[in-house]
């Protein structure tokens, strides 16, 4: 999947359990919450620093990727070692590709210790050390990778989740290219939406006490969605039926009328003029015609 895609789908994953935290009276919970999801936004984009490329992870946290290039080079090392590769009997030969052993579970654990010991040098040099912190960044940074190589497992290029040990490939028939001329495949972005939707829910429920309940449900609530919401991504993925091939400038017009009409949503919710019935009726008017846009793609 691009960039982007990886980011918005990994965030919005996350974000149904950070959201019931802002609401309850825990102390230092902006601080961890907020320590967590930008270690998951890392996180998401850290496996494509294997592109060869400049990937989003580059442009965005240029810091980090001259940091990765180095930490891949050295998770290759390791398991070029002689004495490694025959005590694992590894069946795969590790190399700088991509795909490769940065978008492996191994992977991702050993580059999400050695990136979380480059934080834990700053933090002592900074005379802070939080365990806590640290803790939920490396979380961050193995949730995030974890999600984006599940996202590749989406695509007709696929992951092997036992590389470099073995053979267990997923792999979907999502294109992140362009395999009709002018059409592209919209999946990616419909399950952005349908996790910023039920991310969104979430902070209506909360914010209008709605969700009155037991911390303990909420979370087995919200895991139990979010497992369910997955399956049926892969399952949606394997979909070879060419409905979800659409023309790519109604696709981007759509966008920015989905986003505006989320943002003017949020206006309407949190908002403090709710008195003037003419802004209120442009409102809708303008709902009605970005929704009609939706719908025509």
């Amino acid at each position: 999947m691009l960039g982007r895609h990886h980011l918005s789908i990994s965030v919005f994953t996350v974000l149904p359990f950070i959201i019931p935290l802002f609401f309850l009276n825990t102390q230092n919970v902006l601080v961890y919450s907020i320590a967590l999801l930008v270690a998951v936004v890392v996180g998401s984009l850290l496996p494509d620093s294997d592109c060869g490329g400049k990937p989003k992870l580059y442009y965005d946290f240029g810091i980090i990727y001259d940091l990765m290039i180095p930490i891949q080079k050295i998770v290759v090392f390791l398991f070029k070692l002689s004495g490694i590769k025959k005590r694992l009997n590894l069946q795969y030969e590790v190399n700088h590709e991509h795909r490769g052993i940065m978008h492996s579970p191994i992977g991702i654990l050993i580059s999400s210790l050695l990136l979380t010991l480059v934080v834990l040098i700053f933090m002592l040099i900074g005379k802070f050390t939080n365990l806590i912190t640290l803790s939920l960044i490396f979380a961050g940074l193995v949730i995030g990778q974890l999600l984006h190589i599940l996202e590749d497992s989406c695509t007709v290029s696929g992951i092997n989740w036992k590389f470099p040990f073995g053979t267990k490939e997923l792999k979907g028939r999502i294109c992140t290219f362009e395999k009709q001329e002018g059409k592209v495949d919209i999946r990616a972005g419909l399950y952005q939406n349908i996790l910023g939707g039920f991310s969104f829910l979430l902070l209506l429920g909360f914010s209008f006490k709605l969700l009155d309940f037991s911390p303990y449900l909420i979370y087995l609530g919200i895991t139990l969605i979010i497992i369910a919401l997955w399956f049926f991504f892969y399952s949606l993925s394997k979909s070879g039926n060419n409905i979800w091939y659409r023309d790519k400038e109604k696709v981007m017009t759509a966008k920015r009328n989905w986003n505006r009409m989320q943002r003017n949503l949020v206006k309407n919710s949190f908002g403090s003029d709710h008195s003037h019935h003419r802004k209120k009726h442009r409102r809708k008017k303008k709902y009605r015609n970005d929704v009609d846009w939706i719908m025509k793609v």
